[in-house]
């Protein structure tokens, strides 16, 4: 057995493949080069595959949870509700009491208005301060008209109630005056009492205000009994 010693200046012969594998690389997959490796904008997974780039996961995806499905944004809670982050817009035609539905009133109606707290406390104070001064619906009226729908159903119905109730009241006064100047010819002046039954008108109304701060504090709609709608 002899020993060959390499000659000097050569190199060792790289190892022997089988034929099998021919040109093949012993690294990449078959018919696939290395110089076309995937990205991740064609590899499943990353980009095409649904989960990062082309699937729709925050925004545009109808029903994910950031942006397009209800919950951060469309659905009232984040930013749809009033309260949270934007403010709360109001349909135009709510700033037009003629065309308010009839669930805008009453037991219930809360849902409808959706009010704020400091709404229902100014609307409640519309109505005290009307039993107080007289003339606070129609500061508020003239003030909230354009800002707030509750504030300004609220203070217009006051605002109708308060001239109603100076009409009638007048109104009262000059009639019972009348009758109670009539009956004092006969009674010895004791008929000119009578004229004071025209405060039963006011103090109607006052349980009215009443009636209605209540229902303003708990954010409902009130329609005004007795009262002739002046104020549109």
């Amino acid at each position: 057995m002899s020993f060959n010693p390499e000659q000097p200046g050569s190199r060792p012969m790289p190892p022997n493949y089988s034929q099998a594998s021919g040109s093949q690389q012993p690294y990449a997959p078959q018919n696939q080069q290395y110089s076309q490796p995937q990205t991740h904008t064609g590899q499943p997974g990353y980009g095409a595959q649904p989960g990062y780039g082309s699937q729709q996961a925050y925004g545009a995806q109808p029903n994910s949870g950031y942006g397009g499905q209800p919950g951060f944004g469309g659905q009232p809670g984040f930013g749809g509700q009033p309260g949270f982050g934007m403010p709360q817009m109001h349909n135009p035609a709510m700033f037009d009491s003629q065309s308010l539905p009839e669930h805008a009133y009453g037991p219930g109606s809360e849902q409808f208005w959706m009010a704020h707290e400091p709404d229902r406390t100014t609307a409640l104070w519309t109505h005290l301060g009307a039993i107080i001064f007289g003339f606070m619906p129609l500061i508020m009226f003239l003030v909230k008209k354009d800002e707030s729908p509750f504030v300004r159903e609220h203070s217009r119905q006051g605002l109708n109630a308060m001239i109603t109730n100076t009409i009638v009241t007048f109104a009262a006064f000059f009639v019972f005056g009348i009758l109670g100047f009539m009956l004092a010819l006969v009674t010895f002046g004791l008929g000119m009492f009578l004229m004071y039954a025209a405060l039963i008108v006011p103090l109607v109304y006052v349980v009215i205000y009443i009636i209605a701060a209540v229902a303003a504090n708990r954010g409902e709609g009130y329609k005004f009994p007795l009262t002739i709608n002046f104020v549109k």
